[in-house]
């Protein structure tokens, strides 16, 4: 189910009306500080003319723009505020925007105080025996989950907005592009599979720590 090796584009794309866009954003593009520019001006364009196929256009962004100490209503409020701070682009088609945060470095004593005891238990013993699997889900006591991704970031805290969106996408199938590649993206993609939404990559339109595919 977390399969995520190279398709050929044919493969890769199914005939869907929803578009995923992760972390396209102009702190991690051409007008980001040095060291942090992963895709150019043409590929923002491009993207913007592909979500013109799509009926239902996502965006999900990260908040690390905002700095360290980012209010959690965008985890635990179903509406929560969304910040202005010029870091967005706008797509067509939208008709979501989705608040989320990147973490390296975390492990699971990090969201002790919002799980229950026996759930807290369970996962530290799951972590001893390395059981874990990738894609496995927990519930906190905020009405959010978490996501044991087992990669450069470990965990990942679905906020109810965007656990409410796959649950709404359930069956159905969603094209996710953006990045990056192997992080946020990946995180996103395992989340949504673990709720049963079906997922597909558009590598025309996904980048990387190491890679633009559009110059």
């Amino acid at each position: 189910i977390f399969d995520t090796q190279r398709r050929s584009i044919n493969e890769s794309v199914s005939k869907n009306d929803t578009l995923i866009i992760v972390d396209v954003q102009k702190s991690f593009g051409p007008d980001g500080p040095k060291g942090k520019k992963y895709f150019t001006n043409k590929y923002v364009s491009e993207l913007q003319k592909y979500c013109n196929n799509f009926t239902n256009v996502y965006q999900i962004f990260d908040n690390h723009i905002d700095g360290k100490d980012v209010d959690d209503d965008y985890l635990y409020d179903e509406n929560p505020d969304i910040p202005v701070n010029g870091d967005l682009y706008k797509f067509p088609n939208q008709t979501k925007l989705i608040e989320k945060r990147y973490k390296y470095d975390v492990n699971i004593d990090h969201f002790k105080k919002i799980l229950d005891k026996q759930t807290f238990n369970k996962i530290k013993s799951k972590e001893s025996e390395k059981k874990l699997k990738i894609g496995e889900t927990f519930n906190t006591t905020e009405g959010t989950i978490l996501v044991y991704i087992g990669n450069n970031h470990v965990w990942f805290h679905v906020g109810k907005k965007l656990y409410n969106l796959f649950k709404d996408l359930k069956g159905q199938t969603a094209t996710i592009c953006g990045g990056s590649m192997e992080e946020c993206l990946l995180d996103l993609e395992i989340t949504a599979k673990s709720m049963g939404v079906n997922i597909n990559r558009d590598y025309r339109y996904i980048y990387s720590a190491s890679h633009c595919p559009i110059k």
